[in-house]
């Protein structure tokens, strides 16, 4: 019967995505990736390390989450450093203890059928109570956190005229996260004007009881938000790819 020499410790099997990641940030370390270089995509990578597009993709989001790259919906997948430039990319990235991506992924699963259930179950006082929120969001000089406030409680207030009481806790565990994300983005240029339009045709849809066309505005909305984001990363990439060139 074999025995477990003193002091030795039994090496555990790691998974495949593990090994992966292991390897790819062994190459990032390294400078085969440089920082500011767009990463390879998970097809390519997968084929390169010969293994399947699963294992590649967890890999991937292993290194994301170590913050060694940065992934952005319309622009890429980046290498990351430890930067300035790069922390706050990472901070754009982030809303509360999940990632924007995160975020995003499970709004558009929820918030356009959310639109399309609360056209067709809405009531004279919800329609009344979005409009007052509106309203409020337009006036001059309203300031960021009472935007972002009122932002909020017009998606709280679709997801209640759904009435479907599963449906209104589930938008209840997205509500913080969705709070934290507006309050780094909402200075974005136009932010407030684009998401403010969002919203506006989001209401006229639930106020003509039109579902597919609610359902169509508010994956329009989010896409519209999604792109500023990615698009403010980049600049964020661009400039430090121009101060580490400048070095």
């Amino acid at each position: 019967m074999a025995t477990e020499s003193k002091g030795v410790v039994p090496v555990k099997q790691l998974k495949l995505s593990d090994a992966v990641a292991a390897q790819l940030e062994s190459l990032v370390r390294s400078g085969h990736f440089g920082a500011g270089d767009k990463f390879p995509s998970e097809r390519d990578l997968a084929e390169q390390f010969g293994v399947g597009r699963s294992s590649m993709r967890e890999a991937i989001s292993k290194l994301e989450t170590l913050g060694i790259i940065l992934r952005s919906h319309g622009v890429g997948t980046f290498v990351l450093d430890s930067s300035e430039q790069s922390q706050k990319s990472m901070s754009l990235h982030s809303a509360g203890e999940v990632t924007a991506l995160e975020l995003f992924n499970v709004r558009y699963a929820v918030e356009p059928d959310g639109a399309a259930m609360a056209a067709n179950r809405r009531t004279q006082k919800d329609i009344q109570e979005l409009k007052a929120i509106l309203e409020k969001a337009s006036l001059p000089g309203i300031s960021t956190k009472e935007f972002v406030k009122l932002d909020s409680e017009f998606h709280s207030l679709i997801a209640e005229a759904t009435r479907n009481r599963l449906f209104i806790q589930i938008y209840k565990q997205i509500t913080p996260h969705h709070i934290i994300y507006s309050e780094k983005v909402i200075s974005f240029e136009n932010r407030m004007v684009l998401a403010h339009q969002g919203h506006l045709r989001i209401l006229e849809a639930v106020i003509a009881q039109d579902d597919k066309l609610a359902k169509k505005e508010a994956y329009a909305h989010l896409k519209w938000a999604e792109k500023d984001l990615a698009k403010e990363i980049n600049k964020l990439e661009i400039k430090k790819s121009k101060t580490n060139k400048s070095n």
